[in-house]
């Protein structure tokens, strides 16, 4: 009922009076014909009412509910923990009998029998802790590394990593790193070349891994690893990984509103050009194209804020119950994939030029390597690399029909696809480009000329005047080349089977081993490394073996290119080291073995590290609250290794020491037992808790008290050339106190320590390694021990061969760990 004009005014002005000109009695008898009816109450409900007055009646009810509830819930969780538990043990019986993955051969296996592989592969992962640092951080990058090794074995191009924070983008050098390291391990010499992006950011390109120069090889012609030299017959394709955060889909699109709300204001683009097709286009180029398979390790389909606009028309994939990033995921969801019909989208023609049976483009990369520019070991000259290629394009007359036209040129094969080439690109004609007009470069085999090398979608472009095939000259230089690329063009053609693809970082600086066939172009090699990877400042090259001069595993070397700056910094297992390069030894390779026995470390715990270097086992283990007991020799390393503890405010569990380290096996294990008799603890300081809000919730911070035990729990001994003739001095380490060892509070007995002592041996698959490296052992302690494996390595006298990595073509390094003998721990001092 619409109120009268009267009444309206009336009550406006009492309300603009402030309620003064009516009472209430009044302003309720103005309002109430305009007020609705109120519904009568029922006479069930008031029964109803009545009854639930009952008490009785009241609690059995909530009873019954209860009894209800609580049988649904028991059902549905037993339900669920049935249903992880079968699909766990699925997963699992698949990973260890079906599925394995850790060579390109037995991925390419897998997909062999696949109807189709994507072309652009998507997946989602998660930065498990939300920090910046530490654990979750390394972890991801890790995991990025897996991913991409798997994509690179089964032959796709193209890799869309998605994290919601963001935070690879500020780690694109170590990801690469991460990546380039992981693939050498799947491919060896023949890996395929990496580039790594993020929107807005430039890439890092580079064919680098670091898979040569083990310093204690003695031979440099044979530093190299050859445990992947059967995988030179394998089809390595260029990978190409794009990192992408939730602000690329939100923030993206709102930019790109912001301009096109510009541009229109400004009368430089009509709104209604505004449409899907235009936004699509700019979003690809912008940010990314849309995949052709979305990957999720999560047990539920959950997009994290992944960029909606690019998944329209994506597979998504996800398997049930999964936790954690897996090669069976993976391999799951290509199988997905190859068997979904795809009725609308990516629908690919084998009749257009320059596509095969299947469809797939056919693009002749031969017109796309650089020129040969034979100059010797002169100077290098970027201008020579410059190619001119004829290309044909397609005009698109309106800016809304690029994003369809690209989208159907290239599921047709008709659109240019190289790596690293942009197929969208500015009009040719300088004033047609001004005005926003853009072209799309096709395939190579079609000619502007000839009609009849069109496929069939260009022909009824052309026909609707919606496109004009125009010649268009592709410019490429000297900065589009990767390092391989520049290699193989300067190079003779007899050293192209060996191009040298290795090198160790520390910080800045690059560690070279070169052969002697390539040392006449030594200067080259390194200018052009320093050109590919930026983060790259100085390269030297070593010019004898390491250990051969000196006891401290430290070298000579020449520079070859950038400033004799060898102070550099760091960072592993989320601590930072700072350390001259020249002077300590450092290999970048041994992080995975650092991290896996520092992982076997228990807070509380003593470790005697005894051949510490600057402390890559010691720092992170004290990260972790073990007390370390860490040594070395080298007065340089003690100096370095003393400001790391500082640098990663590590005193409480770390204490250096710069001793011989026979002497130091001894000296460490009464100075622990007299830190334990002294009360020597470490305070640990919990910080109050915070509200939601961010501000210290009520209480003060809390300290823990962390008390050095009596006994070490593991002795660390990462001096492979030589470390095993250390063992003797391990008699008597605990002799006279077999009392610490017997039966502690509770029943529990303290056990005596572990010892891993690190050394080479003979490559093989089978026992050999294990048996030479026992009976060195036994040799050394006195003691007759056997081969075991992780499980028994606890038994006395049983030790656990672990293969590090292979040095050379014959050679690998292997850790050695096992339970120091009681008959050895509580023999007579010498």
């Amino acid at each position: 009922m619409p109120i009268k004009t009267r009444v309206l005014e009336t009550y406006r002005r009492d309300e603009q009076l402030g309620h003064k000109l009516l009472t209430p009695e009044e302003r309720i008898d103005l309002l109430k014909p305009y007020l609705p009816t109120p519904p009568a109450r029922s006479r069930r409900r008031a029964e109803s009412k009545a009854r639930e007055g009952q008490p009785i009646r009241r609690f059995l009810r909530r009873q019954y509910h209860a009894l209800v509830f609580v049988i649904i819930h028991a059902f549905f969780s037993l339900y669920i923990r049935v249903r992880q538990a079968y699909h766990a043990l699925v997963n699992q019986w698949n990973v260890v009998f079906k599925n394995h993955h850790r060579s390109p051969e037995l991925i390419r296996r897998d997909v062999q029998g696949l109807r189709r592989l994507p072309k652009h592969l998507s997946v989602i992962l998660t930065l498990e802790d939300q920090r910046r640092s530490g654990a979750g951080l390394e972890r991801l990058i890790n995991e990025v590394a897996d991913v991409a090794a798997w994509s690179a074995s089964a032959g796709i191009p193209q890799l869309t990593i998605y994290e919601r924070t963001g935070i690879l983008k500020g780690y694109l050098e170590e990801t690469h790193r991460a990546v380039s390291k992981k693939l050498h391990g799947y491919f060896g010499h023949n890996f395929p070349p990496v580039t790594l992006t993020a929107p807005h950011s430039p890439p890092v390109e580079s064919t680098f891994v670091p898979y040569r120069d083990e310093p204690e090889s003695n031979n440099l012609e044979d530093d190299d690893d050859d445990d992947h030299d059967d995988d030179k017959d394998l089809a390595t394709v260029p990978l190409s990984i794009l990192l992408i955060s939730a602000e690329d889909g939100r923030d993206s699109m709102v930019d790109l509103t912001k301009t096109l709300a510009e541009m229109a204001q400004r009368n430089k683009l009509d709104t209604a050009d505004i449409t899907t097709e235009l936004v699509d286009a700019e979003l690809s180029e912008s940010v990314m194209s849309e995949p052709d398979l979305l990957v999720l390790f999560g047990p539920h389909v959950e997009l994290a804020g992944y960029p909606p606009w690019h998944i329209r028309l994506t597979e998504i994939s996800h398997v049930q119950d999964n936790h954690g990033v897996g090669y069976r995921v993976f391999y799951l969801a290509l199988q997905k994939f190859a068997g979904a019909q795809m009725r609308m989208g990516n629908v690919r023609s084998s009749d257009a030029p320059g596509c095969d049976a299947e469809g797939e483009t056919q693009t002749d990369t031969t017109m796309f390597r650089p020129p040969i520019v034979r100059t010797g070991t002169a100077a290098l000259n970027r201008a020579l690399f410059a190619k001119k290629i004829d290309l044909a394009a397609a005009a698109v007359r309106d800016p809304r029909l690029i994003a369809k036209y690209r989208k159907t040129l290239q599921s047709s094969g008709e659109l240019l696809r190289v790596d690293r080439i942009s197929p969208i690109r500015p009009h040719p004609d300088h004033a047609l480009a001004d005005q926003g007009r853009k072209c799309l470069l096709l395939n190579p085999s079609i000619r502007p000329g000839a009609s009849d090398t069109w496929g069939q979608l260009v022909k009824e472009g052309v026909q609707r005047q919606e496109l004009t095939v125009i010649p268009y000259e592709l410019t490429l230089d000297y900065d589009y080349w990767n390092y391989r690329d520049v290699m193989f063009s300067i190079l003779p053609e007899e050293l192209h089977d060996d191009v040298p693809a290795g090198f160790n970082v520390a910080g800045h600086v690059a560690h070279l081993n070169l052969r002697d066939s390539y040392l006449p172009y030594k200067h080259l090699v390194a200018e052009i490394l320093l050109d590919k990877n930026p983060q790259i400042k100085t390269v030297i090259n070593k010019v004898d073996n390491v250990g051969s001069e000196s006891e401290f595993r430290t070298f000579q070397y020449e520079v070859l290119a950038g400033p004799d700056d060898l102070n550099v910094q760091v960072a592993e297992s989320g601590c930072t080291f700072d350390f001259d390069y020249s002077k300590v030894y450092w290999n970048s390779k041994l992080e995975t073995e650092h991290r896996r026995l520092i992982n076997l470390f228990q807070p509380g715990e003593v470790v005697c590290d005894v051949m510490a270097g600057i402390g890559p086992f010691a720092v992170p283990a004290g990260k972790n609250r073990v007390f370390v007991w860490a040594n070395d020799k080298n007065p340089e390393s003690f100096k370095c290794l003393q400001s790391a503890i500082r640098k990663n405010k590590v005193a409480p569990f770390v204490r250096p020491f710069c001793v011989d380290g026979r002497a130091f096996i001894h000296q460490a294990a009464d100075a622990v037992l007299a830190a334990s008799h002294n009360g020597e603890h470490a305070l640990i300081t919990h910080k109050a808790a915070r509200t939601p809000k961010g501000k210290p919730a009520a209480g003060a911070a809390r300290q823990e008290r962390l008390a050095v035990p009596p006994t070490i729990a593991h002795f660390v001994m990462n001096l492979p050339a030589s470390a095993i003739e250390f063992l003797g001095s391990y008699r008597g380490l605990y002799a006279g106190r077999e009392d610490l060892f017997r039966d502690g509070p509770g029943g529990v007995r303290r056990k005596l320590p572990m010892v891993h002592v690190h050394c080479f041996s003979v490559k093989a698959d089978d026992e050999t390694p294990k048996l030479d490296i026992c009976a060195r052992i036994t040799r050394e302690l006195g003691y007759e021990v056997r081969p075991g494996n992780d499980a028994d390595a606890d038994a006395e006298g049983a030790v656990a061969v672990h293969n590090v990595r292979n040095v050379a073509p014959a050679k690998s390094m292997y850790c050695a760990s096992f339970r120091l003998p009681r008959e050895v721990a509580f023999a007579q001092r010498s």
